[in-house]
């Protein structure tokens, strides 16, 4: 059915193009993962540090789904509630959103169309088990009646895709909003870099240097044949390297930032300056410490380590890949364009320009170059928040699980 809504003064229709429904299984996900993703993420490839992960998420509304009940509770009601429906299902491996977003992506955007830009929104982190499958339902629209961007181009496609999967009480959440941009085949990439891609990487380019204290990092990366062909099967369809094989790489150096940003001086000056002498800081501190304390109880940490445990659980970090945009030179993707060869050397580019630790938002600027070209620039929002939270230390005290290894605690009498 044909949706119209109002945007400014244009009347903009929502354009059913279909829907499918994808089976996604642990198997491919992760060839995907380790291929995409950095290898020492694990919490990707690891049962157990999955859900380590989403226990430090069980406390956010975020992960409530259209539950109204749990959206209306409090954050230690919703850690213990899906924190215990976590534990019942430990045999998970969570899907990058990055990748599902390739996925719909896929189904409806051609090849031998010229892709301009694609922006995705993580709303929820898809758990995959690992036997079995969960079913993963794509929506596409097309949003018709705006003005061409440029009338000698002609009127590109302005696509809205939709991901909807399981959440963990059962309900179908939202995973990802994709919004992309797309000339169809025959349309002359020159003009459109010229006319539409140029003026935004103009625009993104500023970002790169605006905070030039903050974190960044330069990585190198490829796409073998190989890897090529384990991207095609995990998508559905025999593709060529193509832009979304490429963004589906910004994860593994967000990866690496994040490691860097765990060493760098000035950014956790920043951090700490903000924590220190805070409420809720000094609570969370000491909900770590009784769990801490339990350790020690049962045999688990010598007592000489335990201020070293503490510090340690309190400055482990998550972060949650929320918005990616991407724009793209279309020059570098046509049929036989440098872009689209197996082992084509390319540098990876993020600094980190904008940071609200309040609400725990990151922002980085993200690029491609071949050589002096830029293959593409964007923007990547990743919100972060502590790992072990005030919540999660005292669901783990609580009901007697290590936060290492998620398994009961076992007494080791003294010899």
């Amino acid at each position: 059915m044909t949706e119209t809504l109002k945007k400014g003064t244009a009347r903009i229709q929502r354009v059913p193009l279909g829907a499918v429904s994808v089976p996604l299984s642990f198997g491919d996900q992760v060839i995907t993962s380790l291929l995409f993703n950095h290898d020492a993420n694990p919490v990707h490839h690891k049962p157990d540090h999955a859900v380590q992960w989403m226990l430090g998420l069980a406390s956010s509304a975020a992960l409530v789904g259209d539950n109204a009940e749990l959206a209306q509770a409090g954050p230690e009601e919703r850690a213990y509630r899906l924190g215990a429906k976590l534990l019942q299902y430990p045999e998970i491996v969570v899907m990058p959103g990055i990748v599902l977003s390739a996925l719909c992506y896929e189904r409806f955007v051609g090849p031998e169309e010229l892709t301009v830009s694609v922006t995705t929104t993580f709303t929820y982190p898809l758990l995959v088990p690992t036997t079995g499958k969960v079913e993963v339902k794509i929506e596409a629209f097309e949003l018709r009646g705006e003005s061409p961007l440029d009338p000698e181009l002609g009127q590109a496609r302005h696509l809205l895709l939709e991901a909807h999967g399981p959440a963990l009480e059962g309900e179908q959440v939202k995973l990802l909003k994709l919004e992309a941009l797309v000339y169809p085949a025959g349309t002359n990439p020159e003009r459109v870099y010229e006319k539409i891609v140029a003026p935004e990487f103009e625009r993104l380019e500023k970002l790169r240097d605006q905070k030039p204290g903050f974190p960044g990092i330069s990585h190198p990366a490829s796409i073998s044949e190989e890897d090529r062909r384990r991207y095609a099967r995990i998508v559905g369809f025999d593709r060529r390297i193509g832009p979304l094989a490429w963004q589906a790489k910004i994860p593994r150096v967000l990866t690496e930032i994040i490691y860097h940003m765990a060493l760098h001086e000035g950014y956790q000056a920043e951090v700490k300056a903000y924590h220190e002498g805070r409420g809720d800081e000094a609570e969370r501190r000491q909900a770590i410490a009784r769990y801490v304390d339990k350790e020690v109880k049962y045999r688990q940490l010598e007592p000489s380590a335990r201020e070293a445990r503490i510090e340690e659980l309190s400055g482990l970090t998550q972060q949650l890949y929320a918005r990616q945009h991407t724009v793209f030179d279309p020059r570098l993707f046509v049929q036989g364009g440098p872009a689209t060869q197996a082992q084509t050397p390319l540098k990876l580019d993020l600094h980190m320009y904008d940071l609200r630790l309040r609400r725990g938002i990151h922002r980085f600027y993200t690029g491609a170059r071949l050589g002096d070209r830029q293959v593409f620039m964007g923007e990547a929002m990743v919100t972060g928040q502590p790992l072990v939270t005030k919540e999660l230390a005292s669901f783990l005290a609580e009901i007697n699980n290590s936060f290492e290894t998620l398994k009961l605690f076992e007494y080791h009498p003294r010899a």
